[in-house]
């Protein structure tokens, strides 16, 4: 984070740097007085954090660690939104953008199911956040975005598919390697693009 605004402030733009611990949704509010407290009302929200943990056959996971992944990939997305909302309401004009990353096919993908169920939650809130606010100025979208970053294609690069004996790990290496993935500047690019069109509800895709 401190790296991304150094880049921005050398650029001549103005940034900051924030942080909160998204497992835990009681924290957010603390998170958007901080930036309010320096650069004013909310116009733009961008829910990027997530966990595709834990991994692994249902009957094997740890209740909490379920809780924690429910807790961080959609109610922090939720209450987040519900931060912001009524200032973005109050003006006529703000942008919700909430992205998923698209892991293998997640109608069908055994070890993943409890990010597949988050995800199905994020894309369900955002529709249905969108409906609640037509009208109002405020736009609420979703992207799904295939990338890796700069280390994880540098790790990804180093592995043969063929030599992986978990074949859930396996098809994690697969889907990140495969056509269509992009390094992690490309869906900041097409959110940007989408940012001044007033479509609504919506399930965008970087591919």
């Amino acid at each position: 984070m401190a790296a991304t605004v150094a880049a921005i402030r050398a650029a001549g733009g103005e940034a900051d740097g924030f942080t909160a611990d998204l497992s835990d949704p009681e924290s957010v509010p603390g998170l958007v007085r901080g930036v309010e407290q320096v650069f004013g009302q909310v116009d733009i929200l961008v829910s990027h954090a997530a966990t595709v943990a834990p991994l692994g056959g249902v009957s094997t996971l740890d209740p909490a660690e379920i809780l924690r992944s429910l807790a961080m990939n959609v109610a922090s997305v939720a209450v987040l939104a519900g931060a912001v909302i009524p200032s973005m309401v109050h003006q006529g004009w703000g942008r919700i953008v909430n992205v998923c990353a698209v892991v293998g096919n997640l109608v069908s993908w055994p070890g993943g199911n409890i990010y597949a169920a988050c995800v199905a939650a994020l894309e369900a809130h955002t529709v249905n956040l969108a409906a609640e606010l037509s009208g109002t100025g405020v736009t609420v979208n979703v992207l799904r975005a295939r990338r890796a970053d700069a280390a994880l294609q540098a790790w990804l690069a180093g592995i043969d598919p063929a030599e992986v004996d978990d074949p859930l790990i396996r098809r994690f290496v697969l889907d990140l390697t495969g056509p269509g993935t992009t390094g992690p500047e490309q869906p900041a690019v097409d959110i940007v693009d989408h940012l001044l069109s007033t479509q609504t509800g919506r399930v965008w895709s970087d591919q």
